[in-house]
């Protein structure tokens, strides 16, 4: 079964039911989770776009990392209370390639989907779909729920 699941999130509640659902599954599989959460660098993505000083990039960069080892925290001590042994993992870097490197040594990841569809889906883009294609570990996909 699945021994090593793998759990990608950003810390919203829309992954709200993809984190249940992972933690359910390593439960009743006796496995245990990997909970990452990838922080993105915002000023590599806009760099020749702002007109903002570098040090204005270097504190929200922290202000990120802040708040993904809160969510981190919060969602371990979740796992643990369930009786779920849990890693929290962050890194820095954009969240497809984390997952896909992350994916190599788990045997599933579960991730949220917002289902989008048509012009939609073609202009938002989709982290767990650019994953979904280009993954060779098996990838659940929960649809997530914004409410």
């Amino acid at each position: 079964m699945f021994k090593k699941i793998l759990i990608p999130t950003d810390g919203s509640e829309f992954g709200r039911e993809a984190l249940e659902q992972g933690l359910d599954l390593a439960k009743l599989s006796g496995g245990e989770v990997t909970i990452l959460f990838a922080v993105e660098n915002p000023y590599q993505t806009l760099q020749s776009y702002t007109t903002q000083p570098l040090e204005h990039a270097q504190k929200l960069m922290q202000n990120y990392k802040t708040e993904a080892k809160k969510v981190l925290s919060r969602i371990s001590a979740q796992a643990e209370a369930r009786g779920v042994p849990t890693r929290a993992v962050m890194v820095e870097e954009h969240p497809v390639p984390a997952i896909l490197e992350a994916a190599k040594e788990h045997d599933l990841v579960v991730m949220a989907s917002h289902g989008r569809k048509g012009i939609e889906r073609v202009m938002m883009g989709s982290v767990t779909d650019k994953v979904l294609h280009n993954c060779s570990t098996p990838v659940l996909v929960v649809r997530g729920s914004a409410e």
